[in-house]
């Protein structure tokens, strides 16, 4: 598929990437004059799930139902407040390791996969210790990585799930990880993938915010970031410490409190989660 690298070059010349939001006819379909922006998915290898794994590894969005609710109430929130601010890509980060960002992230992106029509794309950019290819049971051949350095090609890689929802793993962890997320090539290929694939949000799995400064860098080149905190281990003050350093490099949506064994009684809403 020669549509990406082209992109990728113009993208390279232009550095603008193109903000394109599906529209809808009066009966709720596409409208047709935006059927290529549909097609482009298409030709996408399409992966499949072990539902045995993914409950396994408490991914229990997979297939809806009383399990998801929490999550699908986090994803329709948050698909009317980037709507709102006009936001296409969020980076999901935490103040610390194990507080659970990338089992938010697979929960949440199998719950905006049942969304109809809603193109939804998730990057593991968590390049120093990858996870979510093993929270969802796949052994990917490459990483993105490769990707972002050109030595594979991304349609080569991304994996489709359904008509609207798609996966770019990792491998194994990257070299150089922040210097490769800060740079001009990972600007013109999420430039690129804009142009060709059309996404309607594309969410980004990042490392813990106070263990590497891969975030840090990467931030400037999106439109916002939601903090995920866990809950009894992440203090106050690490929250108003991260979200203020957060607030100062892109716009932070909101914060998910996770494993709250009691999260009708926090202090962040009713179902664990707020807006700022």
């Amino acid at each position: 598929m020669e549509k990406l690298q082209k992109a990728l070059e113009k993208a390279r010349a232009t550095r603008l990437a193109r903000k394109l939001p599906i529209e809808l006819n009066s009966d709720g379909a596409p409208d047709e004059s935006l059927r290529p922006k549909l097609e482009s998915w298409e030709p996408l290898t399409e992966i499949k799930f072990d539902p045995a794994v993914l409950e396994r590894n408490k991914i229990i969005a997979f297939q809806g139902g009383p399990a998801a609710t929490y999550y699908d109430i986090l994803r329709t929130r948050l698909r009317d407040e980037c709507k709102r601010r006009d936001i296409k890509r969020v980076a999901i980060t935490s103040t610390r390791p194990q507080a659970g960002k990338s089992t938010t992230l697979a929960n949440l992106a199998f719950s905006f996969g049942r969304l109809p029509f809603h193109r939804t794309m998730i990057f593991d950019f968590d390049l120093r210790r990858p996870s979510m290819h093993k929270l969802l049971g796949q052994t990917p051949r490459y990483d993105m990585g490769q990707v972002l350095r050109g030595e594979v090609r991304f349609d080569d890689h991304i994996l489709r799930h359904g008509d609207n929802l798609a996966f770019g793993f990792n491998a194994q962890p990257v070299v150089n990880p922040s210097e490769l997320l800060q740079s001009e090539r990972t600007l013109d290929f999420l430039a690129a993938v804009d142009e060709t694939y059309f996404p309607d949000l594309m969410l980004f799995d990042m490392p813990p915010f106070l263990a590497a400064d891969d975030a840090h860098g990467f931030l400037s080149s999106i439109d916002g970031v939601l903090l995920v905190v866990e809950a009894e281990r992440t203090t106050r003050a690490q929250l108003d410490m991260v979200e203020q350093k957060l607030s100062e490099l892109s716009t932070v949506i909101g914060v998910v409190l996770n494993k709250c064994n009691f999260p009708d009684e926090t202090d962040v809403g009713a179902y664990g989660y707020e807006y700022n």
